[in-house]
């Protein structure tokens, strides 16, 4: 009886052996393999003083709203110098247009007096020609056709110079404007400064680009902070995995497999997972200074490539799952 008892418990031993065993065929696994999150650094777009904080450290904030203030009396007179450009603009432009309105009512006048000066001139001329019929047969003077020749020359020269006076009011309008086209760069050149100062002045609220924690906060009041200085880090509580097999395990990885995950911080509490995506290169290709075997002694190393996976999260560890957290990962494979 003893005897059959060790026989059956050696093959009942054999067998979940052996059951293990095919059931690891089954799986890849990798303990290098880290949670990760699309974290977003925050930087000021303009510089100056910090007067104002509105966060706090580790706390939750939303897309929009504000995390820090900016000192902006600088950027609020600069508002103030544009808006005033733009009033010396519109009244440059007021004043042009009235001095257009009154050179177009000179053409006018310009016009009407050279078809006085026509009629005078064609007029004198006409007398001109009767005088010098009545000349030839002694009926006038010389006295007489000279003072109306004079006349005539006078009424010539008059529409000459009414014809001057026409084209030189002519020209006068024609430099207003020109001159209307450069104050309307002007204002348009004052305007695009006040869109802009007025854009910086808005960026001295900093606000919070993404929904996020806020971690990594190295901005207080009264420090000097300017662009490209990252000063607030935003974490998502959107995470996923990035499981680094090596290129010996990758064989029958495929996209939509189950995933087996169990974190450090919860050993207790295993997750599910699936294989979102795999990267179409290996790790090393990404390094400062990518490996070059063409040179020198060449040691063969098993390259690792990451796996995206996506992580089914139970309620309980929504928000409790960090970037940078270490896990064990297994694919379920399919041969």
């Amino acid at each position: 009886m003893k005897k059959t008892l060790i026989v059956l418990t050696a093959v009942t031993m054999l067998l979940l052996g052996g059951w293990k065993y095919w059931e690891e065929q089954d799986y890849v696994t990798t303990d290098n393999a880290y949670v990760k999150a699309d974290i977003t650094v925050v930087s000021p777009e303009v510089s100056g003083s910090v007067v104002e904080l509105f966060i706090e450290d580790n706390q939750w904030v939303q897309a929009g709203d504000p995390l820090f203030a900016i000192d902006s009396q600088d950027y609020q007179a600069n508002v103030n110098i544009a808006k005033a450009a733009i009033d010396v603009a519109k009244s440059a432009l007021n004043n042009n247009a009235s001095r257009i309105r009154l050179q177009q009512v000179s053409i006018e006048q310009a016009t009407a007096a050279i078809q006085g000066a026509k009629a005078n001139a064609a007029l004198q001329q006409s007398e001109r020609e009767r005088f010098s019929k009545l000349l030839r047969s002694s009926s006038i003077s010389q006295t007489a056709f000279d003072n109306q020749n004079t006349k005539a020359i006078e009424a010539e020269v008059k529409l000459k110079n009414a014809y001057l006076v026409l084209e030189a009011t002519k020209k006068q309008l024609d430099t207003l404007s020109a001159e209307r086209e450069q104050l309307k760069a002007q204002r348009l050149q004052a305007e695009s400064k006040l869109a802009l100062n007025t854009i910086a002045l808005n960026r001295t609220i900093v606000k919070a680009p993404v929904d996020g924690y806020i971690a990594n906060r190295q901005v207080q009041t009264g420090k000097f902070v300017q662009p490209g200085m990252g000063v607030v880090t935003l974490v998502p509580s959107e995470v996923w995995l990035e499981a680094n097999f090596k290129e010996t395990q990758l064989a029958h990885v495929v996209v939509g497999q189950t995933v087996n995950v169990v974190l450090d911080m919860f050993p207790d509490k295993p997750l599910q997972g699936v294989v979102d995506s795999v990267t179409p290169a290996t790790g090393a290709q990404f390094s400062l200074l990518p490996p070059q075997n063409a040179t020198g002694n060449f040691v063969k190393v098993v390259q690792r490539v990451p796996v995206k996976i996506r992580l089914n999260l139970p309620d309980h560890l929504q928000g409790r799952i960090y970037p940078g957290l270490s896990a064990i990962a297994s694919v379920r494979i399919i041969r």
